[in-house]
């Protein structure tokens, strides 16, 4: 830490006190150069999105998750269900709830800020978890609706039932799923793992690709949603020689 700017610091050691809001790890890489991962709740209240903001403003280098949904089969799709919701909850707050760091990241007028999961080619594994992700929100919509659907077309409604209740089932599939995590087949046994596994593996080497292509910068910062800190952080010490500080 103390090699780090003294603002960069100071802009950490707040975020790492919003237990609610931050998680915050540093890893060193193989070339001596510290990377701060400032794992996020994408929905916050004011004061922690102004501390997101300062520890962003504080790195002239900064990568960032960003789900890349014109590559991914059915994204698009995919990034209304997940996004709607919370611009719905943003909405009915009248402001009290901000939004991500990462946005926050995207708009500073100087510095680089690297979209960590932009790759040639996508996990095949993505393409499935988004295509079963996006099933999964449609029918379960479509679940809550089945009363009213049932007075035009019964058999349909049944169908939507059925389907979410087999959706429901397999969410026991989860259980296993997560104690398998480390594994980049995890996916197979319940698709919503790939959301997180697949895209740490994307976001690693996009993080040893940032390093490479900015030899000048002194340090990083990277962003992304808390429930991928752990894995992301594992993959940069086992598979790239990174370094707990």
């Amino acid at each position: 830490m103390e090699s780090l700017p003294e603002g960069a610091r100071r802009a950490l050691e707040r975020a790492r006190a919003e237990k609610i809001s931050y998680e915050v790890r540093i890893v060193r890489a193989p070339d001596g150069r510290l990377v701060a991962i400032l794992g996020e709740a994408h929905l916050k209240l004011a004061k922690a999105a102004e501390i997101g903001k300062d520890v962003v403003g504080n790195f002239e280098l900064r990568g960032v998750e960003t789900f890349q949904r014109k590559q991914v089969l059915a994204g698009r799709a995919l990034g209304i269900c997940i996004s709607a919701p919370r611009t719905l909850l943003r909405a009915l707050s009248l402001g009290a709830i901000k939004g991500s760091t990462i946005t926050d990241a995207k708009q500073l007028p100087d510095g680089y800020t690297v979209e960590l999961e932009r790759a040639k080619k996508m996990p095949f594994g993505l393409h499935v978890t988004s295509l079963y992700m996006t099933a999964f929100f449609v029918v379960s919509f479509l679940a809550v609706l089945a009363p009213l659907i049932a007075t035009i077309t019964p058999v349909l409604a049944g169908v939507i039932v059925l389907v979410a209740i087999g959706f429901q089932v397999h969410m026991l599939a989860l259980v296993p799923g997560i104690l398998l995590r480390r594994y980049s087949w995890s996916w197979m046994i319940h698709p919503f793992l790939g959301i997180l596994t697949l895209r740490d593996e994307l976001m690693a080497a996009g993080t040893v690709r940032m390093l490479e292509d900015h030899p000048t910068a002194k340090a990083a910062v990277v962003v992304m949603g808390r429930a991928h800190v752990s894995g992301y952080e594992r993959l940069l010490v086992e598979r790239y020689g990174f370094t707990r500080v």
